[in-house]
């Protein structure tokens, strides 16, 4: 099979790493990373500005490149320069070293890459792991080099990818596998002066706050040990405030 993956931590992030160890020694695996951290980039493009790459090192038997761009630039241009004559079966996008839960998908680069990937009309996954976790990506790596078949033939069309969600990284603490909705998340936000040798800034911070989810939404699921398979779709219109009758009152 042949595979692209790309990151949103950065070409040296232990997530895509340990992705790419795990199937290039049995998949024609290809790497696009962005040269340096861009999580939180969304669906972010590099409109009017000019990226480059360069091949990267990563001591495995695959290709590998750093791009100065964002996650979904990295998608973009590996399927119309890198890989333009050798397209990719299957798009994986992580592993994430951070849960994208819920309305985290707004923001996640990891998952809006993937998203950009299905729009391209490629099969696409998106895989992260808790941070408290997220020191062995090992079980994560290996679940989906077991399941790739299963990935590839999941159902789809081209608004549609998939988000994976770990909440351990030892099987034996994992209760099963779940197709979960959507949660909502929630963080008490607020900006904190920080202090550098560089001078002063603001850093965002902030920590989930408890909200009532469905019991099938990835949010419950994953407190409950469950890993967690969202389908998330681009195609977000909120059919039900479709108002007829307001657009009728509606002056020109």
């Amino acid at each position: 099979m042949r595979i692209l993956i790309v990151n949103d931590d950065g070409i040296s992030g232990r997530g895509l790493y340990a992705l790419a160890e795990a199937l290039c020694k049995e998949h024609e695996v290809t790497v696009v990373a962005p040269h340096t951290q861009k999580s939180g980039y969304s669906h972010s493009l590099s409109f009017h500005k000019t990226i480059t790459y360069a091949p990267y090192n990563l001591g495995l038997p695959l290709k590998a490149y750093s791009l100065t761009g964002t996650p979904c630039d990295c998608i973009k241009f590996a399927i119309d320069v890198l890989m333009q004559d050798h397209l990719p079966d299957l798009i994986l996008c992580g592993i994430n070293d951070d849960y994208n839960l819920g309305t985290d998908v707004v923001y996640s680069a990891t998952v809006n890459a993937a998203l950009e990937g299905t729009i391209l009309g490629f099969p696409s996954v998106a895989v992260s792991i808790g941070r408290e976790h997220a020191n062995d990506f090992s079980y994560p790596a290996e679940f989906i080099k077991k399941n790739l078949t299963t990935l590839l033939t999941l159902k789809r069309n081209n608004t549609v990818c998939y988000s994976i969600n770990f909440p351990s990284q030892d099987p034996n603490e994992i209760k099963g596998v779940r197709f979960a909705t959507l949660g909502l998340r929630k963080f008490s936000d607020r900006y904190e002066l920080q202090q550098h040798s560089d001078g002063s800034g603001y850093l965002l911070l902030g920590e989930p706050i408890p909200l009532d989810n469905s019991p099938q939404s990835d949010v419950e699921l994953i407190k409950n040990g469950y890993i967690t398979i969202t389908p998330v779709s681009i195609q977000d219109t909120a059919f039900s405030f479709m108002d007829k009758e307001a657009e009728g009152t509606i002056c020109m």
